[in-house]
């Protein structure tokens, strides 16, 4: 379908330690653990773009 986006899975390695602390800051901000790292993803890409200028699909830049 056009304009559709389809979700893709990245599996992730963290210490205990680290995914019990971003548990408690996803819930302080009523999210789920994933949805709170869907976020800090967009936040990154968000300033780093600002910054740098568009990331490209392939990965590369103009």
């Amino acid at each position: 379908m056009e304009g559709e986006q389809r979700t893709q899975k990245i599996l992730i390695q963290v210490t205990p330690e680290t995914k019990e602390k971003a548990a408690w800051l996803a819930r302080q901000s009523c999210r789920s653990l994933s949805a709170y790292v869907r976020q800090l993803l967009r936040v990154q890409i968000r300033d780093y773009e600002a910054k740098n200028g568009p990331i490209h699909r392939d990965g590369g830049r103009p």
